[in-house]
């Protein structure tokens, strides 16, 4: 499935952070747009929260994943050690590997600002956590062993040991926790 990329212009989503998004993830993610979660979860970038170093729960995939832990059938990681090393199984697994609609949401919001491949096409994170929970989440990421990770202008590379899929590493666009503050916490 092709997808579309639209890279991040922040400026774009300054004062679009909509608090009735974060409630109705709860209730109804699946009515939610990516757009619309792209509106909630880059213009948080803007508010004074985010300054202070906050991330509200629901902008977490692990919050989601903890919270609905027994409505979900199998656990990821117990799944990941039966799938470890099958390639031509996992070409045929979804590329998520999610428990709740709301994590599928913030990855397929990730997902519409880059492929990951280059700097240029970095995916869009709010904060280095979220990097973790995207690994963790979509194939075949979550396999690979991370050999070094690296910062240059704001976009961290994640390089991998060699592996199956041929995957030397992904890039992931971290300016704005940087342009914000990545080191100055406020009280």
């Amino acid at each position: 499935m092709e997808r579309e990329l639209v890279k991040v212009n922040y400026a774009e989503y300054e004062g679009k952070y909509d608090q009735r998004i974060i409630e109705k993830m709860a209730a109804t993610p699946k009515e939610i747009s990516v757009d619309a979660m792209r509106a909630c979860l880059y213009g948080y970038t803007f508010t004074e929260d985010y300054a202070r170093m906050r991330v509200p729960d629901e902008l977490s995939m692990d919050y989601w994943r903890d919270r609905n832990e027994e409505l979900a059938e199998l656990d990821p990681m117990e799944w990941k050690d039966d799938q470890i090393g099958n390639v031509e199984e996992m070409d045929e697994m979804d590329e998520y590997i999610t428990t709740t609609p709301q994590e599928k949401l913030l990855l397929q919001t990730i997902d519409s600002t880059g492929d990951g491949m280059s700097p240029e096409t970095a995916l869009c994170v709010i904060d280095v956590y979220q990097e973790y929970e995207y690994l963790e989440r979509v194939s075949p990421y979550f396999i690979l062993k991370l050999e070094r990770q690296s910062e240059c202008n704001g976009i961290d590379c994640l390089e991998f040991e060699p592996n199956a899929f041929n995957v030397e590493r992904i890039y992931f666009d971290v300016n704005r926790r940087f342009e914000v503050g990545y080191f100055t916490h406020q009280e």
